[in-house]
């Protein structure tokens, strides 16, 4: 609010003080022919913004702006202008140098006649009264990785001569800003627009809208901004397979196959134990029983039959990450939902009955779903992987249950679980999952950091980007804190191997 009074200032300010100065210059001819000219550019100019003022006034009021906005129409350069002409006119009051007076009169005569002009032409909601926006990616529904277009359309807008339409939007969170500046001669016209977005991330995403606004072509003021254009799309997660699951089926094997078991050289060809009153009676060993006393049986030489149920659970429960701006976390949050499928995958490849287990957003509450995976199922499991975000609602311990016969836990840090079965964790380390935040822009005393005329290269701007990516640095380092280890770290690592392959070790 404070630096939008200063904005709205500098329509005012500059020009009382060049008034003040005419009035105290009678010796100087220059000022005196052109002061009274001023002197009405300023009145049509403030006579023109409170036409705006009692146009936006009541029910006519736009919903993407205030009545107060209209006056908010300079930009940083216009402000420079009109700022720079107010003190070559004191200067040359000063020095008495003709020149500056003439530089002076010229910049705040340009910045009051472009003001008129975009207050008369283009402020109000007149070139938005007809217009349809409409903004899609494309497309809707792909998996991660896959590239991503934004294609928008404009129609019906209006678009005065010396103007032209701007507009800017992030469809992803840590995705490429799309930029768009359209001049006069579209005004009206039917005008599709694309630009390309990068490759897909993992979610279910609510983009926000577009910003759009008509600015003056020497980029003196600008009209206020309105929002147009959500658009939802889905992002399903990619799953991989995942070597090395055949360890956290356990000793045994399936239905069909049964795993021999290993004699230690100290051991006999079979095992036994004492009879009890339901075995097998063809299994007692008649010579050992003589010899202790008591019916024995002997065990067979092999390992029983594995359990084809396996539940898999994603750890998903963390606080502290909803304001954190960094990458890290949603890399990480990815790579977990990653390995989280590509074992539910491989495990039902091998004839193991899996069932995924997560917390996700459902009506509006955090809550526990599960899905058994099948390879029917595979669209229902995908999508609920696009919905995975962190969340601080539901325990891990109330997703494990005591009454599974196998659980595997995929988490970013292992912990041990309380008045809760022994489960299995697979652990995806945060500094193996994730990558560098961005570079800071350079600040060179002789080179601009972007191309020559951006917007960009302003200090304000500059500064403002370099605060940005140190606050993400910040987060980064917060979130590394908040996903380290405790002393104990998991039964198995899951760790790219090669492009395209993820591979499961154990952690000795």
């Amino acid at each position: 609010m404070k630096a939008k009074t200063l904005r709205i200032a500098a329509l005012v300010v500059p020009s009382l003080l060049v008034a003040k100065i005419v009035s105290m210059s009678h010796g100087d001819p220059i000022l005196h022919a052109a002061g009274r000219p001023l002197v009405m550019m300023f009145m049509v100019m403030a006579g023109a913004l409170v036409m705006r003022l009692l146009e936006m006034r009541g029910p006519k009021e736009s919903e993407d702006s205030s009545r107060w906005d209209q006056l908010d129409i300079l930009t940083p350069s216009g402000i420079a202008v009109a700022w720079s002409a107010a003190a070559a006119l004191c200067a040359a009051r000063i020095t008495g140098w003709a020149s500056l007076s003439v530089v002076g009169l010229l910049g705040l005569g340009i910045v009051c006649t472009t003001v008129i002009w975009s207050t008369l032409v283009a402020g109000g909601t007149a070139p938005w009264r007809r217009a349809t926006i409409t903004r899609a990616i494309v497309p809707e529904t792909s998996v991660e990785g896959d590239p991503l277009r934004e294609e928008v359309r404009l129609t019906s807008v209006r678009i005065p001569a010396g103007m032209r339409l701007f507009a800017t939007g992030r469809a992803l969170r840590h995705g490429a800003t799309s930029r768009y500046a359209i001049g006069s001669d579209g005004s009206g016209a039917d005008i599709r627009l694309e630009s390309e977005l990068g490759p897909a991330l993992r979610g279910e995403h609510h983009a926000p809208p577009l910003v759009l606004w008509l600015g003056d072509i020497l980029g003196l003021t600008h009209t206020p901004a309105v929002y147009r254009g959500e658009v939802k799309f889905t992002v399903m997660p990619k799953v991989q397979r995942i070597d090395g699951v055949a360890a956290l089926r356990g000793a045994g094997g399936d239905d069909a196959t049964s795993q021999p078991t290993y004699r230690q050289p100290t051991e006999g060809t079979f095992r036994i134990r004492e009879y009890v009153p339901g075995d097998d009676t063809r299994r007692i060993h008649w010579v050992r029983s003589v010899q202790q006393n008591e019916l024995v049986v002997r065990l067979p030489d092999e390992v029983p039959l594995a359990e084809p149920s396996v539940r898999l659970i994603l750890d998903t429960q963390l606080h502290g990450v909803e304001s954190l701006t960094c990458r890290a976390a949603d890399e990480v949050l990815d790579a977990l939902v990653r390995v989280w499928l590509g074992i539910g995958k491989s495990l039902t490849e091998v004839g193991s009955h899996v069932t995924l287990v997560a917390a996700v957003e459902n009506k509006g509450s955090i809550s526990a779903v599960e899905r058994v995976m099948t390879a029917r199922s595979s669209r229902q499991v995908e999508r609920l992987g696009a919905r995975v975000a962190w969340q601080k609602t539901v325990s891990l311990q109330t997703l494990v249950t005591n009454s599974a016969p196998r659980q595997i836990v995929v988490s970013s840090r292992p912990r041990r679980l309380p008045l809760v079965k022994e489960v299995v964790w697979v652990l995806v380390p945060e500094h193996a999952w994730s990558s560098s935040e961005p570079a800071f822009p350079d600040k060179p005393f002789f080179t601009l950091p972007y191309p020559s005329g951006v917007d960009d290269n302003r200090p304000a701007r500059v500064n403002r980007e370099r605060f940005r990516i140190a606050t993400m640095w910040q987060d980064r380092a917060v979130f590394s804190q908040i996903v380290c280890w405790s002393e104990f770290s998991g039964d198995y690592v899951a760790r790219m191997t090669k492009p395209g392959r993820i591979g499961l070790t154990v952690i000795p």
